[in-house]
């Protein structure tokens, strides 16, 4: 019989490694929590908890990199173009692109299986469209705000 384990890993959604999720607890950043079963050995235990060994931690935390970085603007700006329900329906398409990314650069037949993924933390559902005036007020002022920023940014840099 085969010695299978769990094994979880996070990502946040600032590609930042050095961001603990216990540290980021403020409600407003975005966490993937993946969980694999994985063959015993491809894993090693730490302090109590299973770990990728070297080579296939590495290259998760690459294929990770790589996904992150692609989804990165639409991270920042906070799904901006998507209102009401389209906010999850966005987001349920990025789980499966994140899906289809490990199963096809990541994954081992028969030693790592994907077992689950999590959306962690600060994931909207539902925003609104900003049909009502007080809406429509409060995105002209974020609006402005962001070309104020904009323009003292381009400042700076002449």
């Amino acid at each position: 019989m085969k010695n299978i384990g769990l094994v979880s890993e996070m990502f946040n959604e600032y590609n930042d490694p050095d961001l603990s999720y216990d540290s980021s607890r403020d409600g407003n950043t975005e966490w993937f929590k993946l969980t694999f079963l994985v063959d015993s050995e491809f894993f090693t235990v730490r302090d109590g908890k299973r770990h990728f060994i070297e080579k296939y931690n590495d290259q998760l935390n690459m294929v990770m990199s790589d996904f992150l970085n692609k989804y990165q603007k639409e991270f920042e700006s906070s799904f901006i173009e998507e209102k009401r329900f389209e906010v999850l329906d966005r987001t349920k398409v990025i789980v499966k692109d994140l899906k289809e990314t490990l199963t096809r650069e990541f994954l081992v037949y028969n030693k790592i299986a994907l077992f689950n993924i999590d959306l962690v933390g600060s994931w909207q559902a539902y925003k609104s469209a900003g049909d009502s005036d007080i809406e429509k007020a409060f995105y002209n002022d974020i609006s402005k705000h962001v070309k104020r920023v904009q323009d003292n940014e381009k400042r700076a840099d002449e």
